[in-house]
């Protein structure tokens, strides 16, 4: 089994979905400390992952993004987190990217899209993306119903498609929200054992990894911090000890031969 970990790094700009007023010191400072916590679990276990960063926090922290990219694949995730790709100009998804790129001086292969919301296949493809990471196959109230979408990678107009990692009938979803929400450690288990491919893309969020103090939600807030990152450890350990391996996104393409 290959455990593709996935970390969506952009401002934490979630609070304003439900009015709250949240500085653009808060939303940067959230997010960055998390990542500080999930870069140092990852050292501690030598292990690999993919880092989809948007424009505005690698221009807010180019060094760390930098570094991570010596490290960890570096993909995108748009200009800003607040951007609806199936309605922004083509101009400043690509403009994103050659930005990014700059500041980590390496090429970006990947794109996972701000809430799941992106552009055509065609698009990515002008743009220079090689492979997209957004779709979710499962059905996520209030967001989109994908439920029947594929949940293996596929092709279309030249991208390659890798769908976020689901169970295979009920279409389960394993992500930081369902780690925190339905049972930590024993769900996480469950689900990678009921899934049916020999990969599975799993995306958390930095800014889960410290404790959200806001007044949003219960099921956003609810076992943050501490608590998440503790439950994710012992995911690794658990996975280590089973023999999987750990790959970022474009590694395992490659190494599948899935692209040249």
């Amino acid at each position: 089994m290959n455990i593709l970990l996935s970390f969506d790094v952009e401002e934490f700009d979630l609070p304003r979905e439900f009015n709250l007023k949240i500085s653009e010191e808060e939303m940067y400072l959230q997010s960055y400390q998390g990542l500080i916590r999930v870069l140092d679990l990852l050292d501690k276990y030598k292990i690999k992952a993919t880092f989809f960063v948007t424009l505005n926090f690698a221009r807010k922290h180019p060094d760390l993004i930098r570094e991570i990219s010596e490290k960890h694949e570096i993909g995108c995730h748009g200009y800003s987190h607040s951007d609806d790709y199936r309605f922004e100009e083509p101009k400043r998804l690509t403009d994103a990217k050659k930005e990014v790129e700059k500041i980590i001086k390496k090429k970006i292969y990947g794109f996972r899209a701000p809430r799941g919301y992106g552009p055509g296949f065609k698009q990515l493809s002008k743009a220079g993306f090689v492979y997209d990471s957004s779709l979710h196959p499962v059905f996520i109230p209030g967001r989109y119903f994908h439920f029947f979408e594929s949940r293996r990678i596929f092709k279309e107009d030249d991208i390659i498609e890798m769908p976020w990692g689901t169970s295979w009938f009920f279409r389960l979803p394993l992500f930081g929200f369902s780690f925190r929400n339905f049972g930590g450690l024993i769900y996480a288990k469950a689900m990678t054992r009921m899934n049916d491919l020999d990969y599975i893309v799993e995306g958390f969020h930095p800014w889960e990894f410290v404790k959200v103090t806001q007044k949003v939600p219960f099921y956003i807030k609810k076992n943050t911090g501490d608590r998440i990152l503790k439950i994710l450890e012992k995911y690794i350990q658990w996975c280590l000890s089973k023999g999987y391996d750990f790959k970022s996104c474009y590694s395992y393409l490659k190494d599948e031969n899935i692209i040249a």
